[in-house]
């Protein structure tokens, strides 16, 4: 409610201000019952009256001290804390430099504008002056307004704080009124941050008189007030009902700055649940009141709160972008421990992705900020991370030393929250340094102390149970403590209330953690070795691609395909649903769980005769020479030697499969899945493509999903999308790869997008093996616009030949880039590919980097090829690395003629891979294609009638040369005979 404009009405009266003299007020009322009746006015949606009435009188007399103090009273009001600064000010330049009450309510007035702004420096000097003029004109009601302004800046001191309080008391009149319900809520509030039992009863009185008065804000207050005491109390349940009272409330009379910090209390209690959608729509919340209100303290709580959201998913970029941001304009408020918090979890930010050692020094400078500021909360916090970064680097003795400050400090600070958290540190120590026993009676007494809504917390801890059972050797209790660790963690996964965080659910880290997978994956790496395999890979998949298995249910459910699942969708698929499930003698399933922390990686390998497991190197180890692998290829450098090293490495179980297998279907794990598996290099010296044809699912059980029947389609023919060569915003000539080709890539440091003149020639082919009426869309047609509104049911096949811009750090820097119009700026984000209603047996993605993305634990790579799997493609074909704008074309022709041939789509791609091998293509060019979905899927496509017109053209040409060189020769001779008879003439001549 911004309904009122001021600056117009602030610049005539600093002018009038300055030019003339002080005049006398034309009030009724004392200035104090002027400022409350105007913000009441605001409150109730009554204030347009006394607006024009004030504006009138302002008009007569640019020094109407009345008109003056209600208009900008409205303005704070209304949060146009420039006009409210301005008149204000203007007010309390009428002083004459002796103070009075209007001078006091100006004070009041700017001390209230900058406190809304944040600005905590500026707002206690002025209310300091304030307080001291108040009680020099005996002003009590000014005197108790800026007392409980002034309570509100001492709450860290508690002597300072109950002493104000009294004094207010002392000032306060008999009977009820405003000012006396409002100490009874303050007074209660600070009473129960004490710990001492009236507050409740307290808060409960002022809340009741606030309501008899009509004091419709102040209730809201109290009902503030209420929920954060019952939330000290740990009764978060009932402080989310309160909250969700006093937002009603603070909604319906305008406080934007109240339901910011009230939304902000709710964000806490749902984060700590872990309900982590409903907490991101409450610190949406925050952001936007707070952006109304100009409130910048709020609007830096709210970005620290983003960032720990990002952080608990494990978003690490936009974690450090939020926290940067916070610090900054904490810094810039003056607000020093809410620098040093935001600073803190920056530093946590640096542990998770892997920078101890600077994770370590951040701590540090932490450590001692917080005790220079004697943030003691703070101080046991920074130890605690602390001990945490030793923890990760094997220093037991460091770990032990800072742990125990910790605790020493927490314990004679009463803060045994902080205290019981510490308990899972110490049993990470513990099982660290191979203290079995200890580890496992400090997890349990952690885990009886974790309220049994936080599931993510208990499953943290259940897990750890689970490998320290396993470190054991008792692997029956291992798997039972994994089994409920899981349950509670799919608990808390169906809690979130958002899509898109249900997706980072196995990637989330709680009390410290900061790799969610290392316990699971140590514990099903023993049950492997220990001989329980099925139960093993039963407990791997329920970790795998829920998100994506959850919408092809609900596709089940709304009757989006038709059939049958073949596994039961209401859980994870168990390993002998997975066996019995296996599609054919030929095909071998291989399931990898990256090991971390330095536990093995797990490989499970699944084909109609069973189950076997085999122990893998440690992830840690292996995402260099991955890394390495592919940075090799791409840059078309020599990498047989990692080639042959990685492929005995991963693949070397799977290499002693029977002949008959000539199919893998491949379920990578952390730094796996970026790499191309059918690059590798047998120990036979063959390279993995030469001998099966490969493709990634994300789950066992969505590969078998996905090759559940459809209905029969809409037409009997099939057909083919293809859109190629867009029209680009702003095209320019493009960086050149070899040979003069362009990369498919996005943009770089000019500017602009080049256009792909050869993808053009790739799509009109591609059409050519539908029969059944192709759609080839080039240029302003291949637009986003378009793809987005229209009908793609009935399409077979859609084929994509453009440019991909793929961020490996965040999902909101991924696109597939399309010609932009009708109000679309040509980037298709995932979530617009997740939107596409398709039927598509395969999306051919032909551009750089369209099987990249982040990689999220648990769920594998998330960027352009899972949300059109959740759309309704079975397949999508994709590139790991730049591809060429030219060279593709070949390789793209070769694999719709595998299709068109009966093929399913991995080794149609196989076929084309070998050909391009064949004929001596480097692994650039054809390794980074790759299938991702059910690579078995076989599409509706037919074999074109070879083209008639080549040969016509070759044949004309023939007989063109064949006429020339019949005229020439025709020529020829006839010059022949020319000469001869000059000759002849000549000789006469000479006889």
């Amino acid at each position: 409610m911004n309904t009122y404009r001021f600056p117009a009405v602030c610049a005539a009266l600093v002018f009038c201000v300055a030019s003339t003299g002080l005049s006398q007020s034309s009030a009724g009322l004392a200035p104090g019952r002027i400022a409350d009746a105007a913000e009441r006015a605001v409150h109730d949606d009554s204030a347009d009256v006394a607006v024009a009435r004030w504006r009138a009188a302002l008009t007569r007399d640019p020094r109407d001290r009345e008109a003056m103090l209600g208009l900008a009273t409205v303005a704070r009001s209304i949060y146009d804390f420039d006009a409210a600064d301005s008149l204000f000010s203007a007010l309390l330049s009428l002083e004459g430099g002796k103070p009075d009450a209007w001078s006091v309510q100006a004070r009041l007035g700017l001390y209230r504008v900058a406190n809304g702004r944040g600005e905590n420096g500026v707002s206690d000097s002025i209310l300091r002056i304030a307080i001291a003029d108040a009680r020099g004109i005996g002003d009590r009601d000014a005197e108790v307004a800026a007392l409980f302004g002034f309570s509100a800046t001492r709450v860290s001191d508690i002597g300072a704080l109950y002493a104000t309080m009294d004094s207010i008391k002392r000032l306060l009149p008999p009977g009820d009124g405003r000012d006396r319900a409002e100490h009874l809520c303050r007074t209660g509030v600070f009473r129960g941050i004490g710990g001492e039992p009236n507050a409740l009863d307290l808060l409960s009185r002022g809340k009741a008189m606030a309501a008899r008065l009509g004091e419709r804000r102040l209730v809201a207050h109290c009902l503030e007030g209420y929920g954060l005491i019952q939330s000290i109390r740990g009764q978060n349940d009932a402080a989310l009902g309160t909250y969700d009272q006093a937002s009603a409330l603070l909604r319906a009379t305008h406080e934007h700055a109240g339901l910011s910090r009230n939304e902000s209390r709710r964000s806490d209690i749902l984060q700590a649940y872990g309900r982590l959608g409903e907490a991101r729509v409450a610190l949406g919340r925050v952001l936007a009141e707070a952006e109304i209100s100009k409130n910048r303290q709020r609007m830096a709580n709210a970005l620290g709160g983003m960032g720990m959201l990002s952080l608990r998913v494990g978003d690490l970029p936009t974690a450090a972008q939020y926290f940067d941001h916070a610090a900054a304009l904490n810094d810039s408020l003056d607000q020093f421990e809410g620098g040093m918090i935001a600073r803190q979890n920056r530093a946590e930010v640096l542990a998770a992705s892997g920078d101890l050692g600077a994770a370590r020094t951040a701590l540090e400078g932490n450590l001692e900020e917080a005790a220079r500021g004697q943030f003691l909360e703070d101080v046991v916090i920074a130890r605690q991370r602390l001990a945490r970064v030793a923890i990760r680097l094997g220093e037991w003795p460091e770990a032990e030393r800072q742990l125990a400050s910790a605790d020493s400090a927490a314990s004679s600070h009463g803060l045994e929250e902080v205290r019981a958290a510490l308990l899972y540190d110490r049993g990470r120590l513990e099982l660290g340094r191979g203290s079995l026993a200890a580890a496992e009676r400090d997890f349990s007494a952690f885990l009886a102390k974790t309220d049994p809504e936080d599931r993510l917390i208990r499953y943290t801890a259940r897990s750890r149970l689970a490998q320290v059972s396993a470190a054991r050797g008792d692997l029956a209790r291992a798997e039972r403590e994994l089994t409920e660790a899981n349950a509670d963690l799919d608990g808390w996964r169906a809690s979130i209330g958002s899509d898109e965080l249900r997706r980072y659910a196995f990637a989330a880290t709680a009390v410290g953690e900061y790799d969610s997978q290392s316990p699971a994956a140590s514990v099903l790496a023993a049950l492997a070795a220990g001989g329980r395999v099925d139960a093993a890979l039963t407990l791997a998949e329920q970790r795998r691609a829920r998100t994506l298995a959850d919408r092809l249910t609900q596709a089940d459910a709304l009757g989006e395909v038709g059939g049958e699942a073949t596994l039961h969708r209401d859980r994870s698929a168990t390993a002998a649903e997975i066996v019995a499930a296996m599609p054919d003698d030929s095909t071998a399933l291989l399931e990898y769980v990256a090991g971390t922390e330095g536990a093995p990686t797990t490989l499970f390998i699944v084909t109609r005769a069973g189950v076997s497991a085999y122990l893998l190197p440690t992830a840690d180890s292996l995402k260099a020479p991955v890394a390495r692998f592919v940075a090799l290829l791409e840059s078309n450098q020599p990498a047989d030697a990692l080639a042959g090293s990685l492929g005995r490495l991963v693949l070397g179980p799977a290499a002693n499969l029977p002949p008959t297998i000539s199919r893998l279907i491949v379920v990578p794990d952390g730094p796996l899945h970026r790499l191309p598996f059918d690059a590798l290099r047998l120990a036979d010296g063959h390279v993995a493509i030469e001998r099966w044809a490969i493709g990634l699912a994300p789950s066992a059980a969505v590969a078998t999903a996905l090759r559940r029947p459809r209905a029969a389609p809409s037409s009997e023919e099939p057909r083919v999308l293809a859109l190629g060569d867009p029209a680009f915003a702003s095209e320019r000539a493009g960086g050149v790869l070899r040979e003069g080709e362009t990369f498919r890539g996005a943009y770089d440091a000019t500017g602009g997008l080049p256009r792909l003149s050869s993808s053009g020639d790739e799509v009109r082919e591609v059409a050519r093996f539908s029969p059944g009426v192709p759609m080839v869309r080039l240029r302003q047609e291949a637009s986003e616009a378009w793809l987005k509104g229209a009908s793609l049911s009935s399409f077979d096949v859609i084929h994509l030949a453009t440019h991909a811009i793929v961020d490996e750090s965040s999902l909101a820097r991924t696109s597939l880039a399309l010609a932009p119009g009708a109000g679309e700026d040509g980037f298709l984000s995932p979530a617009d590919l997740a939107g596409l209603k398709l039927r598509a047996d395969l999306v051919v993605l032909s551009a750089c980097r369209t099987a990249g993305g982040v990689m999220v634990a648990g769920e594998g790579m998330q960027g352009l090829t899972t949300p059109l799997i959740e759309a309704g493609a079975r397949a999508v074909v994709a590139t790991q690395w730049r591809i060429g704008d030219k060279s593709t074309v070949k390789l793209v022709e070769d694999f719709y003629a595998g299709l068109g041939h009966g093929l399913p789509v991995a080794e149609a791609l196989r076929e084309a891979k070998l050909a391009a091998l064949h004929r001596g293509a480097p692994a650039a060019e054809w390794a980074a294609f790759t299938v991702v979905g059910d690579p078995l899927v076989r599409v509706r496509l037919r074999e074109p009638a070879p083209r008639v017109w080549p040969w016509l053209a070759i044949g004309g040409g023939t007989l063109l040369l064949l006429a020339g060189y019949f005229v020439v020769r025709r020529r020829g001779r006839t010059a022949e005979r020319t000469l001869w008879a000059s000759d002849v003439v000549a000789r006469t001549h000479h006889l």
